[in-house]
């Protein structure tokens, strides 16, 4: 209701391409199965030798039937291990992950629809694609029904925007099955025909498929390019700081989205290492720790600076208490002290180095209200960092 106020700017542009992919993935889902119906009714060697243990009378369609139920077991597995591991990840980087995502759901769908060539790797060669289907699964749903939705309700009505995603994407499933057992037919007919013609019948298969699957990647590709997220992380953060210290401005997050692109978007600040461990911070600190405690009291976080391969780096560790407030207090007063550190024309003393912490400490109080109030006006969220 109320469309298109009542969503973000990206939702249009964002959707066409997802729609696209959806119907792609919809036709791949067809010819996927239909491959797996082919290579399990196949099978019967193969399977039979699983479930030997059941008796000798065991039948062919017996031994299939249980080839077919023991190939999601693997499923599961991997659906706790990416659920357990990866949802912060997931609403870090969305966009890049949605491509991973879809990227691999297609290697799956390329071995199932790879298995009619071989049907004696049924069993190994499906539980291979459900495990990594099923992981990839997990990070494409959460990112759908979890991050994006979260984004483009403007109006917290997340319930409205996932009603009509599931809509038009039952429409397409629809469309999909025509025009998916269509295509399998004919991908059969060309694989199969006669030894005149079957190099080139393969041929065309082969780049049918081909076609098929890339398509589907430049769709998932171009939707995620379209996203402009508006939530910090500590990426975003640090090169938003170092604008802002440099030119007094921030960039808006369409501005960022741009330039960040979806390839580019997993690649870190390495200068500045935000929710470092308390243990990696004593080993590599070059300001001794009981210089530091007393600096930074009454403060949700605690820096330093560490040499990495000739070059500075900042460490910052957050204390328990930390607010996403704190992490903006924090890195802009990471980015301050290396600014401090690179003026200075040769390497700085441990005094030295103390003495541009406690300025760093003290202009990053001063500049904190000015760089909300920029990130703000730009369009950003600050009450969560991610």
């Amino acid at each position: 209701t109320d469309y298109p106020a009542s969503v973000s700017s990206d939702y249009a542009p964002w959707l066409r391409w997802h729609l696209g992919s959806l119907f792609i993935r919809d036709i791949l889902q067809v010819l996927s199965s239909q491959s797996l119906l082919i290579a399990v009714s196949s099978t019967s060697v193969t399977a039979s030798s699983v479930v030997a243990s059941l008796g000798p009378n065991t039948s062919a369609t017996l031994a299939a039937t249980t080839a077919w139920v023991l190939k999601d077991a693997p499923g599961s597995l991997s659906t706790l291990i990416v659920g357990s591991r990866g949802g912060q990840a997931f609403d870090e980087d969305p966009k890049r992950w949605w491509v991973i995502s879809s990227a691999l759901e297609d290697a799956a769908r390329l071995v199932e629809i790879l298995l009619p060539l071989n049907p004696r790797w049924f069993l190994p060669g499906a539980a291979l694609a459900n495990f990594i289907r099923s992981g990839a699964l997990v990070g494409r749903q959460s990112i759908v029904n979890g991050t994006l939705l979260r984004h483009f309700s403007k109006r917290e009505n997340l319930s409205d925007v996932r009603a009509k995603l599931e809509a038009q994407g039952r429409i397409l499933a629809i469309a999909s099955l025509p025009v998916g057992i269509a295509l399998f037919r004919w991908s059969q007919s060309l694989i199969h025909a006669n030894d005149h013609d079957a190099t080139t019948g393969q041929m065309l298969a082969f780049l049918l498929y081909a076609g098929i699957f890339s398509f589907h990647n430049v769709c998932c590709y171009n939707a995620a390019r379209c996203l402009v997220p508006t939530v910090l992380n500590t990426n975003r953060l640090t090169m938003l700081a170092t604008q802002f210290l440099a030119q007094g401005r921030t960039k808006s997050p369409s501005q960022n989205a741009e330039s960040e692109g979806v390839s580019l978007s997993h690649t870190r600040q390495q200068d500045i290492v935000v929710g470092c461990s308390f243990k990696s911070f004593q080993e590599k600190t070059y300001v001794p720790l009981l210089a530091l405690i007393p600096m930074f009291e009454g403060l949700s976080y605690i820096l330093t600076l560490s040499k990495k391969e000739e070059e500075w780096q900042c460490l910052v560790c957050m204390k328990s208490i930390a607010s996403d407030a704190n992490v903006i207090q924090a890195v802009l007063n990471a980015q301050i002290l290396l600014n401090l550190v690179k003026e200075e024309d040769k390497e700085p003393s441990v005094d030295e180095a103390i003495k541009c912490m406690a300025a760093s400490i003290t202009k990053a109080q001063e500049e904190l209200e000015s760089f909300n109030s920029k990130l703000e006006e730009a369009g950003w969220q600050l009450n969560v960092v991610r």
